[in-house]
């Protein structure tokens, strides 16, 4: 560090120079692995790439902040309003989407309830997608581009696991932090068993692409009206919140530790993971529900009876 940065640096705490650093360390290198310049001019450009890949990761928005102001306090040599402009827009737009809430996970039995809606509908594949996407923690893109090859079908009582393969080698695919070949195992513990059943039945009735009809905005429109027909005060189950239920129901129903956690999701991160431990946020939620619906929604709208339903609706 040159005497100007040093001198900088004493207008904070060692603490945040500390987080400044790692934050800009860490961008440089995510940088570097992807052959993305961010020198001089270039600077803005490659942080804003960035900050939408921090969004995508679901990373959380003070990773973005410090980055940013890291390197306004340590790199600025113009006028701060002159610095890195675009990326500090996307920052702003990142927080004024969910003020205060981004992405807070909401109990299992809000999931279901909207599977089960799906399902009185005479939308299965709505309902298949919420339960695959909230058991294996995933991204919506990754949920809606699944295709039978991206399915590992079980092999006899031995090998008895559904699996899936998110961004396959073979298929010369990639996730967004830029990996191939992660591993899922479906259906691996007494809670999710259920979905062994619905998993072969579904299967069985669907052509290579697992949900070929089915597009995100179409999700999230469909997700809205449900949440707002079913009563709750706000679209608090949307695709992006599933999978975030799903490791935080996991962590409060200690089913999983957070170490499982952040493998089975791939989080390269412990900070990443440690919302989850944050119970009160998880149980906060039930205040989203109708006081009339309450008692059906922390009842009846329960993972045995939803898997009973999608069961039978496959069977039909």
């Amino acid at each position: 560090m040159n005497g100007d940065m040093k001198l900088r640096s004493l207008k904070v705490s060692q603490k945040t120079l500390n987080r400044y650093l790692a934050c800009i360390q860490q961008f440089e290198h995510w940088a570097t692995t992807r052959k993305i310049n961010f020198s001089g001019a270039r600077l803005d450009k490659a942080v804003n790439k960035y900050l939408h890949f921090l969004f995508d990761d679901d990373a959380e928005l003070n990773e973005a902040t410090y980055l940013v102001y890291g390197l306004q306090l340590l790199k600025c040599t113009v006028p701060k309003h002159d610095f890195l402009t675009v990326s500090k827009q996307s920052s702003s737009g990142w927080r004024k989407q969910q003020p205060g809430s981004m992405r807070v996970p909401v109990p299992e039995e809000f999931v279901f309830d909207l599977g089960q809606f799906a399902l009185d509908n005479n939308r299965v594949d709505i309902a298949m997608m919420l339960a695959i996407q909230y058991d294996a923690y995933l991204r919506p893109s990754e949920a809606l581009s699944l295709t039978k090859k991206h399915v590992g079908f079980p092999q006899g009582k031995r090998y008895p696991h559904w699996s899936l393969v998110i961004a396959p080698s073979t298929l010369r695919q990639t996730t967004k932090t830029g990996k191939s070949d992660d591993s899922i195992l479906l259906a691996d513990l007494p809670h999710n068993s259920w979905m062994k059943e619905c998993m072969k039945l579904f299967l069985a009735r669907v052509g290579d692409q697992l949900f070929d009809s089915l597009t995100l905005g179409q999700l999230e429109s469909w997700c809205k009206q449900a949440c707002n027909t079913l009563g709750y005060s706000s679209a608090c189950v949307m695709p992006h919140i599933v999978r975030h239920a799903g490791a935080s129901n996991d962590m409060y129903h200690k089913r999983r530790s957070l170490a499982e956690i952040q493998k089975r999701r791939r989080w390269s991160s412990k900070s990443s993971v440690s919302r989850y431990e944050k119970h009160a946020l998880l149980l906060k939620q039930w205040e989203q529900v109708a006081p009339c619906a309450l008692s059906q929604s922390s009842g009846e709208r329960t993972i045995p009876s939803f898997s009973v339903a999608v069961a039978q609706n496959l069977a039909s």
